[in-house]
């Protein structure tokens, strides 16, 4: 089998962080195996073992790549035990990642799609520690597949992957929705599961967000410098989520929502 056959390109999505050799180490063995591929980083800065953080990011991001990029994502607190490792195409990408619901979003919005249980032995490196299946096992996995191995020599079918059950986002009658905060960016955005898809947007002025026993007026604006320095806002962010944000502050930490809060939504016109 010719490894070498295309140049490739890897993105890698962890959260591993930048202090430590792990991240390296991922990359040289893909290097071995596919050296003329590119890698490109999407974060390495997900919150230790948080796969739902992760798989926002990662739906957040895998798009914005060429069709027949292989997207490695490992945010794997189980590794070591039995849980699968996966390797899927969907919507013109490949996939590698743990079978833990890391690729919730993928998978559930995605209906082009084949999905296979990883299991041949000899596609990972010869010594496999429990500790580190992202050196040993993903990355590897990873290079072969971006030097063109196809996605089907990897193992059998695997129908049923683990696929996180979708954040809430229930019409409440018009203009109305209960829903949830889906993650935070660094900014201290807050990202909902309302989606501008499902919205149908025509222009709300206002948003009326219900979060516990608060009733909060937030104007709907384009961007973020539309409103007043320390001003809340609801803005249409750019990965399509309905944001909860401050100018040139934090949301977060303003309105003390956490991920997976549950919150009422309100557009008014």
């Amino acid at each position: 089998m010719n490894l070498n056959r295309g140049p490739g390109l890897i993105t890698i999505l962890t959260d591993f962080g930048e202090d430590d050799w792990f991240v390296a180490s991922m990359k040289g063995v893909i290097a071995s195996l596919a050296p003329r591929a590119r890698m490109i980083d999407i974060t390495h800065r997900v919150p230790p073992g948080d796969i739902r953080r992760g798989g926002l990011a990662l739906r957040c991001a895998y798009r914005c790549f060429p069709p027949g990029t292989v997207h490695l994502a490992v945010v794997d607190p189980g590794v070591g035990t039995e849980r699968g490792v996966l390797a899927a195409r969907a919507g013109g990408y490949v996939f590698v990642a743990p079978d833990n619901g890391l690729l919730s979003w993928i998978l559930r919005e995605e209906k082009d799609r084949t999905v296979f249980r990883a299991e041949k032995r000899e596609l990972f490196l010869p010594e496999i520690s429990t500790t580190f299946h992202g050196r040993d096992v993903f990355a590897p996995l990873a290079g072969r597949l971006a030097a063109g191995l196809p996605v089907e020599e990897t193992g059998p079918p695997h129908p049923e992957p683990v696929i996180f059950t979708p954040p809430l986002l229930r019409s409440r009658g018009e203009g109305c929705w209960e829903a949830e905060i889906i993650g935070r960016d660094r900014f201290g955005n807050c990202l909902t599961s309302l989606t501008r898809e499902a919205a149908g947007d025509g222009g709300a002025a206002e948003l009326i967000l219900t979060a516990g026993d608060r009733d909060l007026r937030l104007p709907f604006a384009d961007c973020y410098g539309a409103v007043e320095d320390g001003g809340l806002l609801a803005v249409w962010g750019s990965c399509g989520f309905l944001e909860l944000a401050v100018n040139g502050g934090s949301a977060a930490r303003e309105l003390g929502l956490a991920d997976g809060e549950r919150i009422t939504l309100r557009l008014r016109r």
